[in-house]
């Protein structure tokens, strides 16, 4: 009975992370077929649309929605919108937050949001990723640079951000990707490699 506790916890330690995948990611094929297919029906001719053509619409949208990120002209009309919705106050708090969490979860790490970094707090070494190269407490002078650190907690309960000397972070040699799913879930960070400190 014993052995077989063990088997039947090892499968679900294998299956439930590919099951839950596999449904996140059908309920998100059906979600985007279901609303860009109902546009689709209305934009083209009756006995046009295949299923599946809502879902092909929605990765070419979503492709065409990278490429114009980087037209001159596309970037200065989101500004504009940007600006708009800055002004509206519970608007601005909610754009502004998915903004910032879009922005980190794009990352790759090697630019200055979402820089996988470690900190020692009394004698406590933990994960953090740089949000701000150059950070400001307002309110608080410091004569030394600042450097704004999150630190996520594992299974997603909340996190916090701290404010800190430069020379208190130290570089960790692995990407943000595998950084926040080590935190994230609690694990390790797999094979050990040496930190440097920041210069």
């Amino acid at each position: 009975m014993s052995r077989l506790r063990t088997w039947f916890l090892q499968g679900i330690a294998l299956l439930a992370p590919l099951f839950i995948t596999l449904l996140f990611l059908v309920w998100l094929g059906r979600s985007v077929e279901t609303y860009m297919g109902g546009l689709l029906r209305v934009l083209i001719p009756d006995g046009w649309y295949v299923p599946g053509m809502g879902l092909v619409a929605g990765a070419l949208l979503t492709l065409a929605a990278g490429l114009l990120a980087n037209l001159f002209l596309v970037r200065w009309l989101l500004k504009i919108a940007e600006n708009i919705l800055d002004r509206i106050p519970l608007v601005k708090t909610i754009f502004q937050g998915l903004k910032d969490v879009s922005k980190f979860f794009t990352s790759n790490g090697d630019g200055e949001i979402g820089r996988p970094v470690a900190i020692d707090i009394e004698g406590l070494r933990m994960v953090g990723f740089v949000m701000q190269e150059r950070a400001r407490l307002p309110g608080v002078e410091s004569e030394s640079e600042q450097v704004a650190v999150y630190l996520p907690m594992s299974y997603q309960l909340g996190g916090f951000t701290l404010y800190l000397d430069r020379d208190r972070i130290m570089p960790l040699d692995t990407d943000a990707e595998q950084a926040m799913r080590a935190v994230l879930t609690g694990g390790a960070l797999g094979e050990r490699k040496r930190s440097r400190r920041a210069p």
